[in-house]
């Protein structure tokens, strides 16, 4: 497999990992909050998320917590909240996790694949491997919903002179 080739993998594949699961489970607490100090909100901890449903790519043993870290993960590296991934629920009017109704989730359940693939088959099998980081949906999205074209810096060419600096105002 050419470099070029590695390299545009990787870069599709952290691309849908992000996309996947781009958005935090809205999902209702357990136990309704109380009003702490200054009416706030949290007086109590909450308790444990409900085993989350339909999990396609995710191991089905993880929990309604794992899952919706997982989620906070993903929308920070996607730049993207909830709704991109899940489908808003008609009458309750929030995000249903389980909806399989936005395409978006499909796309991301194959960049989480990808991606995983690409960390065990790849990159832990390079031969005097020197990065102990494994690859993210951030690695490409890069706070992104849909990554940037990569674009090479230019290299001044051997014998060439070097660039001038910048104009000063």
């Amino acid at each position: 497999m050419t470099c070029l080739r590695l390299c545009s993998l990787l870069a599709i594949g952290a691309a849908l990992a992000t996309a996947v699961a781009a958005a935090p489970q809205d999902v209702p607490p357990a136990t309704p909050p109380t009003a702490g100090p200054g009416g706030q909100p949290g007086g109590q901890p909450r308790g444990p998320r409900p085993a989350p449903t339909n999990l396609k790519v995710l191991p089905k043993t993880m929990s309604g917590d794992d899952v919706n870290k997982l989620m906070r993960e993903f929308t920070g590296e996607l730049g993207v909240g909830c709704e991109f991934c899940h489908a808003q629920n008609p009458a309750t009017q929030r995000n249903d996790p389980a909806s399989d109704a936005n395409p978006v989730k499909d796309t991301a359940r194959f960049m989480i694949t990808m991606t995983d693939d690409l960390n065990n088959q790849y990159i832990d099998n390079l031969p005097g491997k020197r990065y102990g980081d494994p690859i993210t949906c951030g690695t490409c999205h890069r706070g992104e919903s849909h990554p940037s074209i990569f674009v090479p810096k230019p290299r001044p060419r051997p014998g060439a002179p070097a660039p001038a600096p910048p104009a000063q105002p």
